[in-house]
Formats: structure tokens, C-alpha cells, sequence
């Protein structure tokens, strides 16, 4: 199936027999979500940046630390060239060979968990039901678009989707607990 040329996404075909297709496809595939590949290295700087930022901030502005404060805007400052290193790494348009399922399943659950939010705020079923049916259209309009748009992020969006993917199961957790509670 060649998917990078499909574009009628306005069309009754696009929803009822291609997409479903591809995610049946992306969700069947082992070994792999099909994104870019992510050097170790890439990714344990990353982490180390990461971690440099987590401890350092928080020590800068509670102690006011200017060890803090180095260690702090050392990370922040390699998150950010390395963000802006794997954006500039991305070569060609997206496309739906490299899809993103967790984004894509992480805006449709959101949607609906926002729409359960509303209807468990506000002690409603109907404001709940029909939240969470515009919630879930909503987030299958935007989680396409976002699994097509995250890929510019480069080597950064398998973390992306990665995180997504963790997201979702968060997300229907707290969607239980709205509901049973």
C-alpha cells in the first residue's frame, strides 16, 4: 500500500477504508513503529540533559543556587540544541509510512477524557456523553494531523510518540477513575 501520496483526506473512503487500514497495519507491526531510527547517543545525551535540567532548576529556585542555576541552564540549553539539532535532521515531508499511533491515540483518548471531565464536573450525563463524542471527534481530526506533523520533529518524535503511547494508558486511567468514582 503506498500511503506517502495518499491526500483525500475529506473523503468518505479516506475514513471508512484507508485510515482504518493503516492503523490496523501500524498497530499489527512488530518490531517498530516505523519512524526514524534514534542513534544511543542521541538519545543518552538527551536524557543526561534532561536529568540536568530536573536537578538543577529546582535547586536554583528553591535555594538559589548558582550551582543550580549552571547545572539548570546547562541542561535546559542542551534540550534545546538538541531539539533544534533532530528537527533540522528531518529530510522530507511526512508522510503515512511513518505515521505516529501513539500521538494519533493520545489526542482521540484525550478528547473523550475531556468530555468525561466535563460530564464529571458538571454531575451530567448528557454534558459527559456529549462531550465526550465531540471530544472524540475532535481528537480524531487533530491526532491525523499530529501524526503526520510531529514526524518534522526528526529523531525526537519516536520520544514523542513514545510518551504519547505512555499517555493513553494514563488517560484511560483517569477516565475509569471519573467514571467509577
Amino acid at each position: 500500500m503506498v500511503t506517502s501520496v495518499y491526500r483525500e483526506i475529506f473523503s468518505l473512503d479516506y475514513h471508512l477504508h484507508f485510515f482504518p487500514a493503516l492503523l490496523w497495519n501500524r498497530l499489527r507491526r512488530r518490531g517498530g513503529d516505523g519512524t526514524t531510527f534514534v542513534r544511543m547517543e542521541y538519545s543518552l545525551v538527551f536524557v543526561f540533559c534532561c536529568i540536568l535540567a530536573i536537578t538543577g532548576i529546582p535547586n536554583a529556585l528553591a535555594h538559589h543556587s548558582v550551582l543550580g542555576w549552571v547545572v539548570g541552564g546547562a541542561g535546559v540549553a542542551g534540550i534545546v540544541a538538541m531539539a533544534v539539532f533532530s528537527i533540522r535532521s528531518w529530510t522530507g515531508p511526512p508522510s503515512y509510512d511513518n505515521f505516529l499511533t501513539g500521538v494519533f491515540f493520545f489526542l482521540l483518548v484525550l478528547g473523550f477524557t475531556a468530555g468525561v471531565f466535563a460530564g464529571a464536573l458538571e454531575h451530567s450525563l448528557l454534558i459527559g456523553l456529549v462531550g465526550s463524542i465531540a471530544g472524540l471527534v475532535t481528537g480524531y481530526l487533530l491526532g491525523i494531523f499530529a501524526g503526520l506533523v510531529v514526524q518534522y520533529l526528526g529523531w525526537l518524535a519516536v520520544w514523542v510518540n513514545l510518551v504519547a503511547g505512555l499517555g493513553v494508558i494514563g488517560l484511560i486511567v483517569l477516565d475509569l477513575v471519573l467514571l467509577l468514582g
